[in-house]
């Protein structure tokens, strides 16, 4: 039984933090961009001559092949702010913090008081009833218009001990009331069935996925991944959506003028993904003699990376560590972007930070947005002061 309510979780005090109350203003001309940019990407990663690139790679897991009609929900595309323009750094599926970024944003960017200063803001419940719709609508994208899962597992891997668990209640808790009813399990409670997929002995008929093993390669995931090859229940984000624009090499072809003009894309789409997405190269392709005398200019990815893990930047990184990740294929090297810069008020006063800009997308639409505020190396929620930021689209007037 679900018994958190979004009021509750709002107001008392959770375990993600928030950058207090900054809110990053974000120009009209730069949130138009960001769209293009996913609205391009989307319809880019879903066409033939993309699927044809993709579907030839040697190391392809039979279930990205998997493609029964729905794509992926909190789909993440994480953006540097330059002074040239958004750059968009990587896209990742099953983005966590859309509805805490969401529901932080819009307490702070109150619709009835800054509705004469920011664009294109909702109520809190007409942005959270959007989002978990798009939970409905990947279940009629494969059973049919109209259709409805009698009963949704979220899943994840200790969900109780991950750091956004919080998040999972509030799904939960608002599919519960639009009359879903959502539980939170560890992935390894799944069991496969002849009839289907089930959660200690009651039917599942949608699996949202919040387990890093986005391919379903683990043991803890083997009764989904066999349920999901029979048919018999729906997943997402689906492992082919990882599979066509979440991997890291996809970003190789994104970056690449060439490339994109032999995927079909016309000149002026083209440009906007070359321009966008910083160039990235595969790490073995760039060669260690090169790699390492450039490596100030760039930061190194494996190619499934998550939650910046295993990811390198090059003025940092040390001969030792290079060494062994040179010659992984996994591996990919990306021009360095520096995100933007923000002033931020904290217990010790105010300081600079930075951030990075977070669209969640469901298929070529932008949802909301929200910013990470950080220090260090790498994004992440930890930095004292910083954490999940408020985001304002300024007015074009």
């Amino acid at each position: 039984m679900i018994e958190s309510s979004p009021h509750r979780l709002l107001n008392e005090r959770l375990p993600v933090p928030y950058a207090g109350s900054t809110v990053i203003v974000l120009a009209p001309a730069h949130f138009d961009l960001i769209k293009r940019t996913i609205e391009t990407c989307f319809r880019l990663a879903h066409s033939p001559a993309w699927a044809a690139r993709v579907d030839v790679e040697s190391s392809i897991d039979p279930i990205t092949h998997i493609a029964p009609g729905n794509t992926g929900v909190f789909m993440g595309y994480d953006f540097h702010i330059t002074a040239a323009g958004p750059r968009l750094i990587e896209i990742n599926t099953n983005a966590g913090g859309a509805l805490l970024n969401g529901i932080h944003t819009l307490s702070l960017c109150n619709p009835e008081k800054l509705a004469c200063l920011c664009q294109g803001l909702l109520p809190v419940e007409a942005v959270r009833e959007r989002v978990l719709q798009t939970l409905v609508e990947e279940f009629e994208a494969v059973r049919g218009r109209g259709s409805r899962p009698q009963r949704i597992a979220i899943a994840d891997e200790r969900p109780r001990e991950q750091f956004l668990h919080s998040e999972f209640e509030l799904i939960a808790h608002g599919l519960t009331e639009l009359g879903l009813p959502t539980t939170i399990c560890d992935t390894g409670e799944l069991v496969a069935t002849a009839d289907g997929l089930t959660l200690h002995g009651q039917p599942i008929d949608l699996v949202y996925l919040r387990d890093t093993d986005f391919l379903l390669t683990t043991a803890r995931a083997a009764h989904v991944r066999r349920a999901l090859e029979a048919g018999t229940v729906v997943v997402t984000p689906l492992p082919r959506e990882h599979h066509l624009l979440a991997n890291k090499r996809r970003l190789c072809l994104l970056s690449s003028l060439e490339a994109l003009h032999g995927l079909g894309l016309d000149e002026e789409e083209a440009h906007l993904l070359a321009t966008v997405v910083p160039e990235t190269r595969r790490l073995d392709d760039l060669g260690p003699e090169r790699a390492w005398a450039e490596r100030r200019q760039w930061v190194f990815k494996p190619e499934a990376a998550f939650g910046s893990r295993a990811v390198y930047r090059g003025d940092k990184i040390t001969r030792g560590r290079f060494d062994e990740i040179v010659h992984d294929p996994d591996y990919v090297a990306q021009r360095r972007v520096e995100p933007g810069i923000v002033a931020v008020d904290t217990t010790e006063g105010a300081r600079e930070m930075k951030f990075d800009v977070r669209a969640y997308a469901y298929r070529d639409e932008v949802l909301l947005l929200g910013a990470r505020v950080y220090q260090g190396q790498v994004t992440n929620l930890r930095s004292p002061g910083g954490g999940f930021s408020a985001i304002c689209v300024a007015r074009n007037d």
